[in-house]
């Protein structure tokens, strides 16, 4: 699976679980983005909210933000990434 379309993103999303580590308490996804310098950790909860963390070299947030289809489709290029490596 490879995020290129909306109809990727909405997939993406409904698989979460399947692709994701669990917690006991949500399936989260952390993820290195390179570009800038830290960790990004999408995070989905048994009632189907989506957020994501971010913690990077020079900011980090202090909660979790939560998350819509446009921000999973702006950091395709990092799930892509993570995405490509489950698959081998």
């Amino acid at each position: 699976m490879i995020i290129r379309s909306k109809a990727d993103v909405e997939q993406f999303c409904e698989r979460f679980g399947e692709l994701a580590n669990w917690d006991g308490s949500k399936y989260y996804i952390p993820l290195q983005d390179e570009e800038n310098s830290g960790t990004l950790t999408f995070m989905q909860y048994p009632d189907g909210k989506l957020t994501a963390h971010r913690k990077y070299q020079t900011y980090w947030d202090i909660n979790e933000l939560p998350v819509d289809n446009k921000d999973i489709w702006r950091y395709r290029k990092v799930l892509n990434s993570f995405l490509k490596n489950i698959n081998n």
